[in-house]
């Protein structure tokens, strides 16, 4: 049974545990940053962010800001936000947008699907998620947007 199939959230305490595990699958695909962003460098400095909808929660979860050096060198797949684990198993360029299919693996496994629109100085993509966390089936989505912001050293 998926979370979009049952009955809304109650209120109170009894609906903490699922507040806790969306707020855990957020940060579950978003996580650490795998490039720290340094001062001033050679390569992109962006701000990165995220916002996760999972359906039948009871509110919003707030957006989510980060800042991510890339190389000038990356690849279309280091644009995408992700989790350590996670892989992007297929992805496909068409003008200035790229599709992609991603596999989580571990703990709190997942597939995602998704896709990335490239701007000049932007980017704006989204992705939905499903898989299995902490024994229970669930199906998210996810909305990100990133604008570059300076110059920094990618690691």
């Amino acid at each position: 049974m998926t979370i979009s199939q049952r009955t809304p959230f109650a209120t109170g305490a009894r609906s903490a545990p699922r507040v806790l595990l969306a707020l855990l699958a957020a940060v579950l695909v978003a996580g650490p940053a795998s490039t720290v962003a340094l001062a001033q460098g050679k390569d992109d400095l962006w701000e990165i962010t995220t916002k996760m909808e999972m359906p039948g929660m009871p509110m919003a979860m707030p957006a989510q800001t980060q800042r991510l050096c890339i190389a000038k060198s990356g690849k279309d797949d280091d644009y995408i936000p992700k989790r350590e684990g996670c892989r992007v198993q297929d992805s496909k360029r068409v003008g200035n947008k790229v599709s992609y299919k991603m596999v989580c693996t571990g703990k709190d496994s997942m597939t995602v699907s998704g896709d990335t629109t490239f701007g000049t100085n932007s980017y704006d993509g989204k992705m939905a998620m499903s898989g299995m966390m902490d024994g229970q089936q669930v199906q998210m989505s996810q909305t990100y947007s990133g604008k570059r912001v300076g110059d920094c050293t990618a690691k």
